[in-house]
């Protein structure tokens, strides 16, 4: 996998995990630091050379998208790819397995299909979850961020898809949990300082169901506060568990990947840091 920063991400142990399951012992999944902007030389002359395939996390999900030579209909269509492959020429497919994980991760949570969503925050993890619940069947959707030029990408997809779409102000962003299901796509800190002002002005909404794309330290700041409306919850590393099975699929061909075996690896993990 690349990205930056990788040092703690749960990936390798996520796949490490099915290739145990799978009985694959001619694979390897390691870890690559690769800022900004040095995607394309990382596969060009750098050790991507050699691989067959790579997840791709933050900041790179553009890059890879722009790297490839051939795209699947999410990433085409987000202009943002977590996944590579090799293709026979040498060149690269770009997928985007994220839009899959969220919606495995919240349809439990929901009951029967979700008319309004919501979204917290903007880049590329939120724009996937626009498209999540786009495919969930929401025809209303909340967006708010802490810069509001930011959201311009996830309205126009929205809109294209048919949504009406209504910008929440920053400062009253606990509305959005008025929504039946609603995607934190916040990163630590910013989700932190969110959480402080939420926990200030009272008795929350209770939202249908509730992502916090976060994971660790567990439960984040804003997935505490929502537990406490009685609102289920699914952390991050649900997320991440689901965009790796259609991850292990692409890179290996086969079928579906043990997912439940590798939660619970990527559990037994955290639970030993």
């Amino acid at each position: 996998m690349v990205g930056s920063p990788v040092s703690h991400s749960l990936s390798p142990v996520l796949h490490r995990a099915a290739y145990r399951e799978l009985g694959v012992d001619d694979a390897a999944y390691d870890r690559h630091e690769v800022p900004a902007g040095e995607l394309d030389a990382f596969l060009a002359d750098g050790p991507g050379r050699e691989l067959q395939g790579l997840s791709v996390t933050m900041p790179g999900k553009p890059e890879a998208h722009a790297v490839a030579a051939e795209h699947d209909g999410t990433s085409l269509r987000l202009g943002i790819a977590n996944t590579l492959l090799r293709r026979p020429d040498g060149g690269w497919r770009a997928e985007n397995h994220d839009v899959h994980g969220i919606v495995a991760a919240l349809r439990p949570l929901l009951d029967g299909g979700p008319t309004t969503g919501a979204v917290l925050g903007s880049g590329a993890t939120a724009l996937s979850a626009t498209a999540a619940l786009a495919e969930l069947g929401v025809d209303r959707l909340l967006l708010s961020a802490r810069r509001p030029e930011a959201l311009a990408p996830l309205r126009e997809l929205a809109e294209a898809s048919g949504i009406a779409v209504a910008e929440v102000p920053w400062e009253r962003s606990a509305e959005l949990l008025d929504a039946e299901a609603v995607v934190s796509a916040l990163a630590a800190e910013g989700a932190a300082a969110v959480a402080e002002r939420w926990g200030g002005q009272g008795p929350l909404p209770r939202p249908g169901a509730f992502l916090d794309v976060l994971y660790e330290p567990w439960p984040a700041p804003l997935a505490a506060l929502v537990t406490a409306t009685g609102a289920p919850v699914a952390d991050g590393l649900q997320m991440l568990a689901h965009q790796a099975d259609m991850q292990v699929r692409s890179m290996l061909g086969v079928p579906e990947a043990p997912v439940e075996a590798m939660l619970a690896a990527a559990r037994a993990e955290l639970a030993s840091r």
